[in-house]
């Protein structure tokens, strides 16, 4: 018998698999590089990157993703010519970090996305004291059999490391932008604006380092300050991370070199616990700024859009409507347009008979077939009532008519359901051309009063005495 094939999902998740692993091997070849003579790495990504990962994507935390990422561990230290016990020694630790961090995320169950609420920071907190935790327990024993120290310093140690290194690293992994959402902001050129926000910032942070460099002393710790600050107000979470994990990789890079008036390269342990401490709160300031001011924006988002929009429909309202065809108007000039009218016929007749749960179900069945057949530069508002109205930018007079005739179809086909059927279609007045909206809103409104007056269930072009009789 053939063997069978692997499925295209347990390919996916091999690679996946594999792909964590490189990148686990490749951020622990980026600490081994820090690492100082007796000493333990100025600075290791490698564990938060692993966390983030797969906090992020809970489904790649397959026992092959653990191997995987293990032998990312092993095969780093090997390459780099670590000895044998203290490579498995060391990277068990770091490994029981991630376990413990990740353990604790499965018993709490958080949902995501990450860091668009201050919630979650306090989440995330608590994830990296655990894994924090967890490594420096372990790792003080590795410590003590290693190198003879005491288990309360090498604890420590590994404690405030790892807690650095978790705090500026999984904010960056957590908050990344993900393909999909590029491309959003690119259709709707919204990139440009963010690179405008960014800037002043990256200026200011660009500026602090080189500050750093030059001045030097203990209190450079605090010269990018205002650029994390500015940038926490000014662009999100992930910019806002990216400047932190900058900053405390350089922080770091200086004091191990001297330059924050620390010992030289001849010292057991450079980076003292005062600057790891330090860089910590560094780091979680701006994030805390950053979420507040995201879910600020996420609250004024939603209060705009209740103002804007109907509570029962989800179209415009009728002042925003006309707010945004004007502003349409203005942005893309003189052109073919086109205004339609709706009103619901035997509106009154349905909320008499069957209520006002009846009628509010009807409105919104309607609204939602009406925007499905919409694409963009359209635009859909409830003027109140039964009635609607709908904007056309660039349109012709048959696509206009053919787009209502299919609403009108659909609202028809709808009314006349065996058993289910409310009996409310629906008239449309359309007007198209390049007058003023006032104008084509009059005619569409007239348009509309005259397929009311003809019997209803019609549409009515507004160009003198010619009409489309659409009765089915």
């Amino acid at each position: 018998m053939a063997a069978s094939r692997l499925s295209p999902d347990a390919v996916d998740a091999a690679r996946r698999s594999a792909l964590i692993g490189v990148a686990v091997f490749v951020a622990c070849l980026l600490g081994i590089a820090t690492r100082l003579p007796g000493t333990l790495a100025v600075f290791w990504p490698a564990n938060a990157l692993l966390l983030g990962i797969l906090l992020r994507s809970p489904r790649s935390a397959t026992p092959a993703t653990w191997i995987c990422a293990a032998l990312g561990f092993f095969l780093a230290d090997a390459v780099t010519g670590s000895p044998l016990v203290p490579n498995v020694v060391l990277n068990l630790c770091n490994l029981a970090g991630v376990v413990a961090g990740f353990a604790l995320y499965r018993f709490i169950g958080q949902t995501r996305p990450w860091l668009e609420r201050v919630q979650s920071l306090t989440l995330l907190a608590a994830l990296i004291v655990a894994a924090s935790a967890a490594a420096a327990v372990a790792g003080g024993f590795a410590n003590a059999a290693l190198h003879g120290q005491p288990w309360e310093e090498g604890a420590t140690r590994w404690f405030v490391g790892e807690f650095l290194n978790y705090m500026s690293v999984m904010p960056a992994v957590l908050t990344a932008p993900t393909l999909t959402y590029l491309r959003r902001i690119q259709r709707r050129r919204e990139a440009s604006a963010l690179l405008r926000r960014t800037v002043p910032a990256a200026a200011l942070l660009a500026l602090g380092l080189i500050l750093v460099w030059f001045v030097g002393g203990a209190g450079a710790i605090t010269f990018a300050t205002p650029a994390l600050v500015v940038a926490a107000l000014m662009t999100g979470v992930f910019v806002t991370s990216l400047f932190i994990l900058t900053t405390t990789v350089w922080m770091l890079i200086l004091t191990a070199d001297g330059h924050l008036g620390m010992p030289g390269l001849d010292h057991a342990m450079p980076v003292t616990l005062s600057v790891i401490i330090g860089l910590s709160f560094l780091a979680i300031a701006p994030v805390a700024v950053a979420c507040v001011t995201n879910e600020r924006r996420i609250a004024l988002a939603a209060l705009r859009r209740a103002v804007a929009h109907d509570d029962l429909t989800g179209a415009l309202r009728r002042d925003e409507f006309y707010r945004r065809v004007q502003n349409l108007t203005r942005d893309w000039g003189a052109g073919s347009a086109a205004i339609m009218m709706l009103d619901l016929d035997h509106f009154k007749s349905l909320n008499d008979t069957y209520g006002h749960s009846a009628g509010d179900a009807a409105l919104e069945r309607f609204a939602d077939d009406v925007r499905s057949q919409l694409r963009g530069g359209h635009l859909f508002a409830r003027l109140g009532g039964e009635e609607f109205a709908v904007y056309l930018r660039d349109t012709s007079e048959d696509h206009a008519f053919a787009l209502a005739d299919s609403i009108r179809i659909g609202q028809y086909n709808r009314a006349t359901e065996p058993l289910t059927g409310h009996g409310v279609t629906v008239s449309i007045g359309i007007a198209t051309g390049s007058d003023t909206v006032e104008n084509l809103v009059v005619a569409a409104d007239r348009a509309l009063y005259d397929a009311k007056r003809q019997g209803r269930n019609r549409i009515v072009l507004a160009r003198g005495a010619d009409e489309f009789d659409c009765t089915r």
